[in-house]
């Protein structure tokens, strides 16, 4: 996929409709994830796993958030992505066909963490680890090095 029609379309755009959603480091770590997570876009479902999307959120994941998020209900009303009337989580399903509905989630996760996000890729490829990937296989320099090589 494209990284910079992504980011220009895409990511910037989700990112400036959520409050305090947006800023140069939450960009960074919304393609870092995406450049690490799905290659850069290449995969919308983990090939040997329940991970979905470009983001690549499991499914618990994606739960998880909707049941622990401090924010997520009120800016999802403020997007669209349910209405006033309804409080339903979107299926995990929706990873697979909506690429704002990526940027939400993943920005959402990293609202849950109350710290603030690294200035620079090598300590944001480490919060990453830390705050994204948790007891999954990658490395810091995974993330680094596919956000590097990521065009």
């Amino acid at each position: 996929m494209n990284k910079k029609q992504l980011t220009d379309l895409v990511i910037i755009p989700t990112l400036k409709e959520i409050p305090g959603g947006y800023s140069e480091q939450a960009v960074m770590a919304i393609q870092m994830i995406i450049a690490h997570e799905s290659v850069g876009g290449k995969y919308l479902a983990q090939t040997n796993g329940p991970a979905l999307g470009i983001i690549q959120m499991e499914p618990a994941t994606h739960l998880d958030v909707w049941k622990h998020g401090d924010s997520i209900k009120v800016n999802a009303r403020m997007l669209g992505i349910i209405t006033s009337e309804s409080s339903c989580t979107p299926p995990p399903e929706k990873l697979l066909s909506d690429l704002r509905y990526n940027v939400f989630m993943a920005r959402q996760k990293l609202f849950m963490d109350k710290g603030r996000l690294p200035d620079n890729a090598h300590d944001m490829s480490v919060y990453l680890k830390k705050n994204w990937n948790g007891d999954g296989k990658a490395t810091p320099e995974k993330y680094l090095n596919d956000f590097a090589g990521w065009v």
